[in-house]
């Protein structure tokens, strides 16, 4: 009797909580996302007047905006946590201020490498040697200017 107890409180104790998600896939990736730190920086409205973003689709193409120039590549994941967009292309404005170059320059390199990625609650960061861009979905990303709604 007292086994068959044991059994029931054990079974009843793994129906309570689902197991963690292990990973993510591609399709848990594919929306609008908007740049919300690199480094562990918060991006201000002084770099940029528009949102630095990115965009994956069902096919997995990424188009985005960088600070300066829109761009657009192949985006690739392997390994459920490694993430890069590949052949990346993108117009070619002038930055006008050196801190939106700078900061251009890293997203655009830091996309085209091999990231070690994680997705949790809603936050993607994407991490390379060098950096790490912290993305958050476009629909909760709050306006680079408090007064435009």
């Amino acid at each position: 009797m007292k086994k068959w107890l044991l059994f029931m409180v054990l079974l009843s104790l793994l129906g309570c909580n689902p197991p963690p998600k292990a990973g993510f896939t591609a399709s848990d990736l594919q929306q609008d996302w908007v740049l919300s730190k690199i480094d562990g920086r918060e991006i201000t409205q002084i770099e940029t007047r528009t949102p630095i973003s990115m965009s994956l689709d069902s096919q997995f193409k990424a188009t985005g905006f960088s600070g300066c120039n829109q761009f657009m590549g192949l985006a690739e994941l392997k390994n459920g946590n490694q993430f890069r967009i590949t052949s990346l292309v993108s117009t070619k404005m002038a930055c006008i201020q050196n801190e939106v170059a700078t900061v251009e320059a890293v997203i655009i390199s830091a996309l085209q490498q091999w990231n070690t990625t994680a997705l949790e609650s809603d936050t993607l960061s994407l991490t390379t040697e060098q950096h790490v861009l912290t993305f958050v979905p476009k629909d909760l990303s709050v306006p680079l200017d408090p007064t435009t709604p």
